[in-house]
């Protein structure tokens, strides 16, 4: 420990006691401070010093009584069920969701609004910056606000770059808008895809041992984020994992980001719905309309409509595709599918794995694991409040907590 505070300011070592020891909560839950002790390699006087202007200020709170392996009692402690609270947007194609955190991680509120294809995002800008506003009018305070969106996205930059079938968000900075809105309240912003990889890791690698994990958000865009220990890979500009923008076809349609059969136009919930939608009245013995949306292609697949299978099947080859490249290249232990496309179930599992099992070596396939996400809650707000967390509480701008502890242990 002395090695790890060498040089710091007594201010500065407390400053990296406090965030050894909300790393740890926020990495093991509820906890003594005792465990917390273990965790961070502080004495527990050092610990009990460092936990009391936390818990004055309302961050971490004491929730309840433990019994300990000798029958002695202890107080347990986590991040705060109430008082403070994180603001998460999540921005897509045809809708924006606004989610309400607790510092815990406990999700009060979450709301899904349409976007109309007319709207410019002047407009959509009003309609996100009132639902705030209504939060923030409730909330006894707001400790931050993430962003989340699609790419490509220039994290350094916070800029939208590209975002197919929305060009409108290509000249609206909402990010530094937002903050001229909000001048009180820190705002972050992320990728959508590297948002959902943190909540994927947390909740799904750690169970598989995996250390190299890639992330594919299939849904109204393709997107991905490749984690590696526990940290998003974000590449030069905070770019990387442009996976819906590399090609499947050297001679395909040309993509609005410049490069030919990119995997997006092959993939995406709105190529999907477009093409069953230009079939639909044609082809005899289905069930979908040209006016049918995602829900019910989603049933209709379930229930082995032949429009839906096959057009859900050619999907998953493209995917299939994708994925096969990246495996060869990034050569992850955990492959995860997520968002939208998580919800056509095992069969779509079955002929993606089929597909990539074909394309690469059995000692490769052997060896990575394809598995749909199994969360029910929206991951991308998640993992944006989970980023927002790190940024506020635990460190430098998106450190791992388990980095952290570690260097807190010495």
């Amino acid at each position: 420990m002395k090695d790890a505070q060498r040089g710091l300011s007594i201010g500065g070592i407390q400053g990296h006691n406090r965030r050894a020891i909300l790393a740890a909560l926020q990495d093991m839950g509820a906890c003594s401070r005792k465990e917390l002790s273990v965790a961070t390699g502080l004495d527990q006087a050092t610990v009990t010093r460092a936990i009391a202007p936390l818990l004055g200020d309302g961050v971490v709170e004491e929730v309840g009584l433990v019994r300990g392996v000798r029958g002695r009692r202890s107080i347990n402690l986590s991040f705060s069920g109430t008082g403070r609270y994180i603001l998460c947007l999540r921005l897509q194609r045809r809708s924006f969701s606004i989610g309400v955190f607790s510092l815990r991680g406990d999700i009060l509120e979450s709301t899904e609004f349409p976007i109309a294809r007319e709207f410019a995002a002047k407009q959509t800008f009003c309609e996100i910056s009132a639902t705030l506003d209504g939060h923030i009018a409730k909330l006894k305070r707001v400790d931050g606000i993430g962003v989340a969106v699609p790419g490509p996205f220039l994290e350094r930059d916070e800029r939208v770059i590209l975002m197919t079938e929305s060009p409108q968000w290509q000249r609206f900075d909402l990010v530094p808008e937002l903050r001229r809105r909000y001048p009180d309240v820190p705002v972050h912003s992320t990728h959508d895809a590297k948002a959902a990889a943190l909540t994927e890791w947390r909740h799904h690698a750690r169970a598989y041992g995996a250390r190299v994990m890639l992330y594919l958000s299939a849904g109204q865009g393709i997107g991905s984020a490749l984690v590696v220990d526990g940290h998003v890979h974000r590449g030069a500009q905070g770019l990387a994992g442009e996976l819906g923008h590399t090609s499947i076809s050297v001679d395909g349609d040309l993509c609005k980001c410049g490069n030919r059969g990119c995997l997006e136009l092959f993939t995406s919930r709105i190529s999907l719905l477009r093409a069953i939608r230009e079939r639909a009245s044609g082809f005899g013995g289905t069930r979908l309309t040209p006016n049918c949306d995602f829900t019910q292609v989603l049933d209709a697949y379930e229930a082995g409509d032949e429009l839906a299978v096959e057009e859900v099947h050619r999907v998953a080859r493209y995917l299939a595709q994708g994925i096969t490249n990246c495996i060869n290249f990034a050569n992850p232990d955990l492959v995860v599918i997520g968002d939208e496309y998580a919800g056509l179930g095992t069969r779509f599992l079955d002929q993606i794995k089929a597909h990539v099992k074909s394309a690469v070596l059995p000692s490769i396939y052997g060896a990575v694991e394809i598995e749909l996400s199994q969360q029910s809650e929206d991951t991308v707000l998640r993992g944006t409040y989970l980023d927002v967390l790190a940024q506020t509480y635990l460190g430098t701008p998106r450190e791992e907590p388990a980095r952290l502890v570690a260097q807190a242990a010495g």
